[in-house]
């Protein structure tokens, strides 16, 4: 066995390029048939998720076919834009990067070079400044030459022009006029429209660009994956179901954990997806939070629990189409799940979090309301057991009604121990947040007589039968098919919510 392999990862979190690039057929296609093949090229905005591979996308269909281009006078200039912090230094280095790639090819006129530097000379207004950066890209095409700026990181435009329409329309006019048309491709997160609303200043800019979303690796991308596995001597075809439980088809955390996968195959001579995952969750979790926190800074996040937990209140379709371009969902069944279901757990937990930071004002959506009188369930039952058999209280329970309340903790110790598996200390101490509706009612008529009895009130076949009720329309309302449940049922769980929540506040 040759334990002296090169991990086929070893570079992950950096741009991929040349052999080591996977997949990607379709959308190198679209920037062929936008860039490549045609004699008048057009812009093209690639979008899509952090870690995506959006940069690498571009690196390998325009910068390792350099010298490609540049044999059809085509000059592609890769531009970071998050390194600018001022605009007019940003258009003044459009001319100068040009300059350099043009001195080196030994492409440069006397007239162009007159044109560059009138364009860079120091102290001239915006206006007189930005026609001498045209006038130049002018010369550069009657020289017969064409120039594709690669703008990555755009998202940093809306920081670089804030309130500032000019840097915006500025672009738009390098590349729409015809006698100095430039070409550009950016990578960004957001839209370019996204980009221009969240400056203030809305220009026409976005109308130019062909969109591309960049989304989840698909499935002949992610047999590649497995085929870079198996070139070292890796089948993991035991572990492409954990693979695809933690993974789905992300780029990055397939070739995060693909990494751990190798190096832990060289160290133990074993292939354990799961061990090697374990080794790692801190990194998933930390890629997670960077997603949540971005959805969140976008006002998105909460849209995409309502879409994945519901309850639906604000959404609308093009939400939902937004979420699947991104390959932040997908579609199952009749719903929509998380990417993967590691991630899709994840928000769960997020989901739970922001559940039980709402205050206990009223509420009318009944997800949300139905939701708040599980909380107060909890307390109920959480308080008075302590009260009566102390810190123990489950255990007692369990030792008190064996068959009918050790199978639901036993339950909720499984769910548990899988969540404290997948999110170590951010998994919830508490078993009781892993029990069902009917667990609660199961706890709570276990022990009616002395304990429940005289704070529901009523006898218990009047609480039975409302605990069958909002036991039957939880997983609906949970998974968005509310349309399963008649009005009439949902006035009454309403009426009922409001009903155990009353008796919540007699007792707080």
């Amino acid at each position: 066995m040759n334990l002296n392999f090169e991990n086929p990862f070893a570079d992950y979190g950096n741009i991929i390029r040349g052999e080591r690039f996977i997949g990607r057929t379709d959308s190198l296609e679209v920037i062929e048939s936008r860039i490549v093949r045609p004699k008048e090229a057009g812009n093209l905005a690639i979008i899509g998720e952090p870690r995506i591979g959006k940069s690498s996308l571009v690196y390998k269909s325009i910068i390792d076919r350099k010298e490609e281009f540049i044999a059809r006078k085509f000059i592609p200039i890769w531009i970071n834009l998050a390194t600018y912090d001022k605009s007019s230094i940003f258009f003044r280095s459009l001319v100068m990067r040009c300059m350099d790639e043009m001195e080196e090819l030994d492409w440069l006129s006397e007239a162009v070079q007159r044109a560059a530097e009138r364009a860079l000379e120091d102290e001239l207004s915006w206006s007189e400044g930005y026609n001498r950066i045209q006038r130049f890209f002018e010369k550069v095409k009657k020289a017969g030459y064409r120039v594709l700026f690669i703008l990555d990181e755009f998202d940093h435009a809306r920081r670089l022009f804030k309130g500032d329409v000019s840097g915006f329309q500025g672009l738009r006019e390098l590349s729409y006029r015809p006698e100095w048309r430039v070409y550009y491709i950016t990578t960004s997160r957001r839209s370019i429209r996204h980009i221009e609303e969240q400056t203030g200043a809305i220009s026409t800019l976005d109308g130019i660009f062909h969109k591309h979303y960049l989304g989840m690796f698909n499935s002949r991308d992610i047999e590649e994956y497995f085929e870079r596995l198996s070139s070292i001597g890796i089948p993991v075809s035991a572990g492409k179901d954990i693979l695809q439980f933690y993974c789905g088809g992300h780029p990055y955390l397939l070739e995060m954990l693909g990494y751990e996968i190798a190096e832990l195959f060289r160290e133990e001579q074993k292939i354990e997806v799961e061990q090697a995952a374990n080794r790692i969750i801190q990194s998933f979790l930390d890629q997670y939070d960077r997603m949540v926190d971005l959805l969140r800074e976008d006002g998105s996040l909460d849209k995409m629990l309502q879409i994945l937990f519901g309850p639906v209140v604000d959404v609308k379709q093009t939400d939902v189409d937004e979420f699947l371009k991104y390959g932040l969902i997908k579609a199952f069944q009749e719903s929509y799940v998380g990417f993967s279901e590691h991630f899709h757990n994840f928000l769960k937990l997020v989901e739970r979090e922001i559940a039980m930071s709402h205050s206990k004002q009223d509420v009318s959506d009944l997800l949300i309301l139905w939701q708040s009188t599980e909380k107060i369930l909890r307390q109920i039952i959480t308080t008075n057991m302590l009260n009566l058999y102390g810190e123990r209280w489950i255990e007692k329970l369990e030792r008190s009604h064996r068959q009918k309340l050790k199978p639901i903790f036993d339950g909720c110790r499984e769910a548990q121990q899988k969540e404290k598996k997948s999110f170590g200390s951010r998994a919830s101490q508490n078993l009781i947040d892993f029990t069902y509706p009917k667990d609660l009612f199961a706890i709570i008529f276990a022990e009616w007589r002395g304990t429940f009895e005289p704070i529901f009130g009523e006898d218990k076949k009047y609480w039975e039968q409302r605990a069958q009720l909002l036991s039957k329309i939880r997983n609906p309302l949970a998974h968005n098919r509310d349309e399963v449940l008649q009005e009439y049922e949902c006035k009454i769980a309403e009426g009922y919510c409001k009903e155990i929540q009353e008796k919540g506040r007699s007792i707080g």
